[in-house]
This record gives structure tokens, sequence and C-alpha cells, in this order.
């Protein structure tokens, strides 16, 4: 390992209270925090998040230089609230044998044998959800698309859709996850709902068993052995299944309104998501289709730019057991570091005009349509750690795969029943939007939504 004194030390702002600043800037706009810093000092400086020292890495190199020696000198470092709130049995506080075993216990839900059989539900729900936008003429987005979500990850990993109070008892949950302390009400409320939600799972599991319902979650964890190789408990049954369903709504729902809030700037990705839609036979809406038939190059390149441009949130938080150096930075041990995807995600070395919205950049370049695109096909072969929607390392999101699937089953669905989609007359241009934990439009966010005039030929 580099010695210490041949290594540059740490950029970062300083200052009296820069610890309180610092935080304060953060949770205020963690996107703007973010780039004004990378800006000022580079892909690699110091702060104080969450009011503890911690360095922030972006960048293709100073990503890879600490994945090649995350697995041996470092730990979780969530904060408070969360870690309390996401339990012991939960992937992002665990390391070692205990985590392996976990991400195994995990991976029957997340391969292709599952997403096939997760389409009826999905597209039926989505599909569904969409009809009644139509009907209603508007939607609050992120309100609705956070409740269809609850209720198809509900059904799948669980058996059915959630109560209206099993609901509430999500976002709540959602909501404490970043308290700023473990004696705020916002972490007792948290930890009332997450017991609310633990005591419901533990009712569906019983009914589970009798053979009432049948939830994927519940079957797959119930023939779990622990890194021991005793079975999983009950309690770590429906603790993996609540957390399970939380993962999934929030990051979804945030895709889905992301996405419609740049989809709407541009007007040409309905017409190109609806003609790759036509071309792979999925236009009869009632059909869930094939998973093969699902796999659309553009309108995946439309939700990564989404993802590209409005990550839902920043990295995980690690805890440095060694000294170590990073892209010729020095990091002393004791150290908090995260690795954040808004950094990379818009460099020019990485993604050429790395403001521009352009779906093609993810489509192969042997697509006709992307001749006329400067970018087409720049995404297609990204180097190491220069693309990381779902965290990065060991800790990185399974879920990634089946969160693209249910969206580009929505924007389809959406853009055949939905000509366009606007903000009320005399609402403000600015799209306000909840950022911590996770970016999402706020719940009051409206769109009014004029139908296609084909969608009624196109099956219902």
């Amino acid at each position: 390992m580099t010695a210490a004194g041949t290594l540059k030390p740490l950029p970062g702002r300083r200052g009296m209270l820069i610890g309180l600043r610092e935080t304060l800037a953060y949770l205020k706009n963690p996107d703007q925090f973010i780039a004004e810093r990378r800006r000022q000092f580079g892909p690699v400086f110091s702060t104080t998040l969450f009011f503890r020292p911690t360095v922030v890495v972006g960048g293709t190199e100073a990503v890879t230089d600490f994945l090649q020696k995350e697995r041996s000198i470092s730990a979780s470092a969530l904060p408070a609230a969360f870690t309390a709130l996401h339990t012991p049995d939960g992937a992002l506080n665990q390391e070692g044998p205990r985590h392996r075993s976990t991400r195994a216990g995990y991976a029957p839900l997340f391969n292709n044998a599952a997403f096939e059989t997760f389409l009826p539900t999905l597209n039926r729900g989505i599909t569904a959800f969409v009809d009644q936008v139509v009907q209603r003429g508007e939607t609050r987005i992120a309100f609705d698309s956070k409740r269809i979500c609850l209720d198809l990850f509900a059904e799948i990993f669980a058996g059915e859709p959630l109560t209206q109070s099993e609901a509430e008892a999500f976002i709540t949950y959602n909501n404490a996850l970043l308290s700023l302390s473990t004696l705020l009400p916002s972490f007792r409320r948290g930890e009332a709902a997450l017991a609310q939600l633990r005591c419901s799972m533990q009712q569906r599991l019983a009914r589970n068993r009798r053979g009432e319902l049948n939830g994927t979650a519940f079957k797959v964890f119930s023939n779990n052995h622990d890194e021991t190789g005793e079975p999983w408990s009950d309690e770590r049954i429906v603790t993996a299944t609540v957390l399970m369903i939380w993962g999934a709504f929030i990051e979804v729902a945030s895709l889905m309104s992301c996405c419609l809030i740049l989809c709407a700037k541009q007007p040409g990705v309905r017409a190109e998501i609806l003609d790759e839609a036509r071309q792979h036979h999925l236009d009869h809406r009632d059909w869930p289709g094939t998973l093969e038939a699902w796999d659309l190059p553009y309108t995946q390149g439309v939700l990564r730019e989404s993802l590209r441009l409005m990550p839902p949130g920043g990295g995980g938080f690690r805890l440095t057991s060694a000294d170590i150096s990073i892209a010729g930075f020095h990091i002393p041990a004791g150290m908090v570091v995260t690795v954040d995807p808004r950094i990379g995600n818009l460099m020019a070395s990485i993604f050429p005009e790395p403001d521009r919205f352009s779906p093609d950049r993810w489509v192969p370049s042997r697509r006709p349509a992307t001749s006329r695109c400067p970018v087409a096909g720049t995404a297609q072969r990204l180097p190491k750690g220069a693309w990381f929607p779902g965290g990065t390392g060991n800790h990185g999101c399974p879920g990634i795969p089946l969160a693209e699937l249910c969206v580009r089953i929505f924007l389809v669905r959406w853009m055949q029943a939905i000509q366009t989609w606007r903000q009320p007359d005399g609402a403000a241009d600015a799209v306000p939007y909840e950022l911590i934990p996770i970016r999402i439009p706020s719940d009051d966010y409206q769109l009014v939504v004029d139908p296609a005039p084909d969608s009624h030929q196109q099956g219902s």
C-alpha cells in the first residue's frame, strides 16, 4: 500500500461548524451538494454527512480503485437510524458469510425464471393502473405510483396487495430511514411502522403455509438456511419480506415518475417506444408477453437515461478499517466512504454530452435510427466503475433487473394509452421533489393526461 506521505491530502471545505453546515446542506439538496463540490474539488473529496467525516468517491478511476480494496478494509457504516430500522436481518447491515448467505437466499427471486412468473401480475396491475389514470384524466404520479408499486410487490412477494394501513406503514417506515437521530419522533414512528408490518407479514406467512396465499418470498425464504446451516426463523422470513417490498416499491415508483417527467420534454420518445413495442408484438395490453418480448433496447435506454440524469439517490456508506489510498488520495482508517453515482453520471469522459437525454446511447449502434444520434451506442461498453445505479461492490442492489422490467412494462402501457401528459395550467414549472432518502416528486405533484386516440383498439 502506498505510503501516506506520498499521497495527496483530501480536498474539502473547512471552517467553523463545518460538520453541521455540510450535513444540513446535503439534506437540503443532495444533488446540488454533490455537483457543487465535485466542480470545486474534483471527483474525490472530503465532507461531513450525517455529522460523520465522510469521503465521497466518484469517477471510474477512483470507484474502480475503491472496489478493488473494499472487501478487505471496509464495513457497513449506514446512519444510525437506517441501521436500526434496516435490522440485523437486512443485507445492507451484513458482512462476510452472513451477507453472502443472505444474498444467496434472495437470488431465486431475481432470475429469469422468477421474472416469467411475475409477468402476468405486473402487466395486469400496471395496465389497470394506467387505465385508471386515463379514466380520471389526471394523476398525482408519485403518490399513485408508490401505491401501485406497493400493491404489486406485496402481491408478488407476500401473496396479496396491501391494506391502506399497511401501505401507510411502509411510507412511514421509508420516511424514517434517514432520521438525523434515533431520539427523534420520526424514528419512533418508523419503529412502530416496522413492528406493524412484521406483524402483518407474520399473519400472511401463516396463511401462506395453510395454502391461502401464494407469496413468492415466503416460499423462497422458508427454504433458506443461514451461514451455519440453520433454517431461517419466522422472524427473519417476515423481516426479509418487509425489506424486499420496501426496497422494490420506492425505487420503482421513483423511476416511473422521473421517466415520465423527462419523456414529457422529448416528444419523439413516445413514438419510438410504441414502434419498438409493435415490433415485439406487445400491442395487446391484456397479454403479458414473454420475457424475451420485453427485451426492449430503446425503452431500456429511456429508463437508464432517467437513472443517469435523475438518480434516486447516492451510494451506500462504508467504514474503513485501515489506511487506504484512493486515486492518489490518503484516506485514514475510521473514515466513512461513499461511492456516489451522481459524479460519474455527468462526466463527459464517461458519457459524451452528459447533460443530453439520449436513450440511443444505450442502444446497439446497428439500430438504424441511431445513425442520427452522435452519442448512439456510446454506453454499450462502459468501463468498470462507470455505471452502478443500484450501488457498488458487495452491497449492490440485486433487484435492478426486476425494477427495469417493471418500468419497461410501465412505459409501454403508458405510451399505448396516453398521448400527452403535462402539469395543470398555472402550475409552477419546477418539479417539487422529496430528495431524502430517495428522489421522487412530492405527493401533490400532478399530471394531466390526454388519452391516445387509438388506445381502445389495443386490448384492455
